[in-house]
């Protein structure tokens, strides 16, 4: 079950990407905003299910990252992911991965493994061939800020991991961080209200992220409350496989071939399983 799962969360990250990539014209906070707003009546819902450890020191200097760092890395990623194509920005999720495993080592006493190594290797091997021949997309900001966004998220994990040793409440945490997310970004948007106006296509689209955001989110928990979550991340990480062949297809984002895509995909997959083991 698990699996599966994991499996639906993997395609519906992917498309997360594309759909971020398809609201370009739309102000980066509105969109994040808009794919948000399900955490406030989540989060008030939760408030009367579980109890939030306020009072403990662990649990206030975590809410540094849901209710300070992670809204802005949200909007980051999504700014980055309107200007530059999905091939260029999606495979560096991989290296979230990486971050997850350093700060863990570091902070938590987790053990580094030679495996770890190896699939630091594989991945930096797999993304310098996908980048092979399209270096100059680094010449612009864009992947700068998928890569900084992405190892904060990684830094994020790894702390979610530790609050759920002390509060096994996975979803009373995911609506904390889907509520300071929208708050944040709700009132930058305010602030711009002027700069975009938004059409009937563009509520239509922001409505269908908004739901492949949740379902995501959701699926991801409850596979891993199913199954063991080393692999459920790791078979969510197959979402870099669907995204290539996604944007490929619709996003007609055909600047290398779909071969050279799925194999330097395929490869940083192999690298994130070992980076899991």
């Amino acid at each position: 079950m698990w699996f599966f799962l994991a499996l639906i969360s993997a395609v519906l990250y992917a498309w997360m990407w594309l759909l971020a990539r398809m609201s370009r014209g739309i102000a980066s906070s509105t969109t994040t905003a808009a794919v948000t707003a399900w955490g406030v009546p989540f989060f008030l819902w939760m408030l009367t299910q579980v109890t939030y450890p306020w009072s403990e020191i662990w649990w206030r200097l975590y809410l540094v990252l849901p209710l300070a760092v992670i809204p802005w890395t949200m909007y980051l990623l999504t700014y980055a992911s309107q200007r530059a194509p999905v091939t260029v920005v999606k495979p560096l999720a991989a290296i979230s991965t990486l971050s997850t495993l350093v700060v863990s080592a570091i902070f938590f006493r987790n053990v580094f493994l030679p495996a770890h190594v190896m699939g630091i290797f594989v991945v930096t091997t797999g993304l310098f061939y996908l980048y092979r021949g399209n270096w100059q997309a680094w010449r612009e900001p864009w992947p700068w800020y998928t890569l900084l966004g992405v190892l904060v998220l990684g830094v994020n994990v790894a702390a979610i991991k530790e609050v759920l040793l002390r509060f096994p409440q996975p979803f009373a945490v995911l609506a904390l961080a889907a509520t300071g997310t929208f708050v944040w970004n709700a009132a930058f948007s305010c602030m711009q209200r002027n700069r975009t106006r938004i059409t009937v296509p563009m509520m239509r689209l922001l409505l269908i992220f908004a739901l492949v955001t949740i379902v995501q989110d959701f699926t991801t928990f409850m596979a891993i409350a199913a199954g063991p979550a080393p692999h459920v991340i790791a078979v969510k990480r197959t979402s870099i496989l669907f995204a290539a062949v996604f944007s490929y297809t619709f996003l007609h984002e055909r600047q290398q071939s779909l071969w050279k895509l799925l194999l330097a995909s395929g490869i940083v997959v192999m690298g994130v399983v070992m980076l899991m083991s």
